[in-house]
């Protein structure tokens, strides 16, 4: 052997006997046997500058165990070298092995998205589908990796993914969805029952949590970008999340705050009842949020002490009464259970009586009378007896009052009647008459005598008042059912004033006369009951003058007036007019004289017209100096028989009133 430099001899050069198996999977291992491979042999797949060396996994003398390395497919060959030299080389097929899939990702992803397939064995790719549908964007990017573009117009949802190479193929689901992405919503601040807007992508078919309250679906109006959905009693503070096909979950980067409705507690009102300007705490929780407190529809001013306290000052109302105070806020509102009573000064005082006597009682109305502390007549407090909260009360007018206003306190205030009350005094009487008629008026003077009841003896009811009513002049009717005695005077003061002995005056009754007639200038005698007073007479039903009358005794002598007429006697005194039940005749001369015939004789019936001829008591011819003629009264007329002495001349009648002469003469005829 010779050895030179730049020259190597090859004095034991490695033998290549067997591949076993000569075909077999890119990264499997196949047996290498042969001799002296050396320490550090090397073992290649493929021909001169495109020959990969494999990775020689354990080694002996005769015996190699080599990874196929990763090189074109198909028939290649393999040679074993090492410092010694080459060995001739042996055919060997190389095959792609089954592909594996390592992991995808994103793990979902939605319509038109880039996805990236790991795993092994994934060169070589002959087809890729998702279902049906296959792929026709796509890029190998290694072995190892693919990326692909998922079908724009594939369904979402659930799909199966086949990946088929040269080396076979497998199959894995893939969820074929965006996951939720919120980058928005409105408003940041609200309450359950509250309408809230999320906006973002991938939101079709998602269901919406508030920090795990679920929002109702029947209420969620949803696209693939915008969700609208009513926020759930549960919802508290926190993150919104947005979730579909039950895994995929979108969560907002902000928290939305939900505000909690205010609770009043019970018994949490630290006052029920006030007037404007008072201060109290109103207690209860989730009060942060509260931007207004109101009693009834006035809206308050109010200080935020905590979460769980509000100290709250009354408003100016123009109503009294009880009310509701309302906290509202961003979490809704609330009303108290308990009412608050707001109190208004005492207005529009009227009491009644507007006249009252000591130890009596008064009734005060009004507006606004709650709570009343005090009343006072002119000045003076007073008890009250009986109260109805809000409208009236009552007090009894004390011993020692004195007429004046009436004044009403409560704490908001005092007010004080437009109109005072008069205390009554005692009634006196100083002058008034002890007798009068019944059925007339009667004068009483004197003091405290306004609204008077004067009570006679005897009457079944009071006098009427006639028309006057002060307190120094009392006008009244004297009741015709009144007795002589005495009689009362009764205001509203506990006093009664008593008169002296007083006579009622009543008409003349049981009117009787005597004669039964007679003429005028004649005196007549006139008896009856009550004929002390009498201060007229007249005759004729009243018609005629007043008569001239002397008292004597208990009857009246009278004389008939010269226009007397028949008729009753009526008799005039303060009680009133009375007339006799029975008629005086008054005798009266006879006139308007006619006769018929003129001539005539003795024995013969001569008719005589006229006025009076009833009160005829004899008729006589020849001028009055004949005898008696007979003579009758035939209705109107007076029928005479001409006596046997009677003469030619005038014709006299007589009456008890006086005779009276024809103007003309009666012939008498033999």
């Amino acid at each position: 052997m010779c050895i030179a430099w730049g020259c190597k001899v090859e004095q034991y050069p490695p033998e290549l006997w067997s591949v076993s198996p000569n075909r077999f999977e890119i990264g499997r291992t196949v047996e290498v046997k042969g001799a002296q491979f050396g320490d550090s042999p090397r073992v290649t797949f493929g021909q001169a500058e495109t020959a990969v060396q494999a990775v020689v996994q354990s080694k002996t003398e005769q015996s190699l165990v080599v990874i196929v390395p990763r090189m074109t497919t198909g028939p290649t060959q393999i040679q074993v070298a090492n410092s010694q030299g080459m060995t001739p080389p042996l055919s060997f097929t190389v095959l792609q092995p089954q592909p594996a899939l390592g992991s995808v990702l994103p793990a979902n992803a939605p319509p038109g998205a880039i996805i990236r397939i790991l795993g092994e064995n994934l060169n070589l790719l002959q087809s890729l589908k998702f279902d049906t549908t296959r792929v026709t964007s796509f890029t190998v990017v290694s072995p190892n990796e693919l990326q692909v573009v998922i079908p724009p117009k594939l369904n979402r949802g659930q799909s199966t993914i086949l990946v088929v190479t040269e080396g076979g193929q497998f199959r894995f689901p893939y969820l074929v969805a965006g996951t939720p992405e919120i980058t928005g919503f409105t408003p940041k601040r609200s309450r359950a029952g509250q309408e809230i807007t999320i906006t973002g992508r991938y939101f079709t078919d998602g269901t919406v949590r508030i920090n795990r309250g679920l929002v109702d679906p029947a209420t969620i109006r949803i696209t693939d970008t915008e969700i609208k959905g009513i926020i759930p009693k549960e919802a508290t503070t926190g993150r919104i999340t947005v979730t579909t096909f039950d895994r995929l979950i979108g969560t907002s980067a902000d928290s939305i705050y939900i505000a909690g409705q205010p609770v009043i507690t019970s018994g949490g009102l630290a006052q029920t009842e006030g007037i404007v300007g008072d201060k109290f705490l109103i207690t209860g929780f989730g009060f942060t949020d509260v931007t207004s407190v109101s009693f009834g529809p006035t809206t308050a001013v109010f200080r935020l002490v905590s979460d769980s306290q509000i100290e709250v000052t009354v408003p100016a109302r123009t109503q009294p009464g009880e009310v509701a105070i309302t906290l509202s806020g961003l979490g809704g509102s609330v009303s108290s259970t308990q009412p608050f009573l707001y109190i208004l000064p005492p207005a529009n005082l009227t009491f009644s009586p507007l006249r009252r006597g000591k130890t009596k009682l008064v009734s005060v109305t009004g507006q606004n009378l709650t709570r009343i502390t005090q009343v006072t007549l002119n000045g003076k407090p007073v008890g009250i007896h009986t109260r109805t909260e809000g409208t009236d009360l009552q007090f009894f007018v004390p011993t020692d009052a004195t007429t004046g206003p009436i004044a009403v306190t409560n704490r908001a205030g005092t007010t004080t009647s437009a109109r005072s009350l008069t205390v009554v005094l005692p009634p006196v009487l100083t002058d008034y008459p002890r007798r009068a008629a019944v059925g007339r008026r009667m004068v009483l003077k004197g003091q405290n005598l306004k609204d008077g009841v004067v009570q006679f003896a005897g009457a079944a009811n009071p006098a009427v008042n006639d028309g006057r009513n002060d307190d120094t002049e009392l006008w009244v009717i004297v009741p015709n059912d009144a007795q002589a005695g005495q009689f009362t005077v009764t205001t509203d003061a506990p006093e009664v004033f008593p008169s002296e002995l007083f006579t009622p005056i009543r008409p003349v009754t049981n009117i009787a006369f005597t004669p039964a007639a007679g003429k005028a200038g004649a005196e007549i005698i006139v008896t009856g009951q009550v004929i002390d007073d009498v201060t007229d007479i007249r005759f004729g039903g009243g018609a005629s003058l007043p008569a001239s009358f002397r008292r004597e005794a208990t009857s009246l002598r009278v004389i008939v007036p010269a226009n007397a007429v028949d008729g009753t006697i009526c008799l005039t005194n303060p009680g009133g007019l009375a007339c006799s039940v029975a008629k005086f005749d008054v005798y009266q001369l006879v006139s308007g004289l006619s006769f018929s015939p003129k001539t005539g004789k003795a024995g013969a019936e001569i008719t005589f017209t006229g006025q009076n001829l009833s009160d005829v008591t004899e008729v006589r011819f020849g001028a009055g100096n004949s005898s008696l003629a007979p003579f009758r009264l035939v209705g109107n007329t007076l029928i005479v028989t001409l006596p046997a002495d009677a003469t030619t001349g005038t014709v006299c009648l007589t009456t008890p009133a006086g005779t009276i002469c024809t103007l003309e003469t009666f012939g008498v005829v033999n």
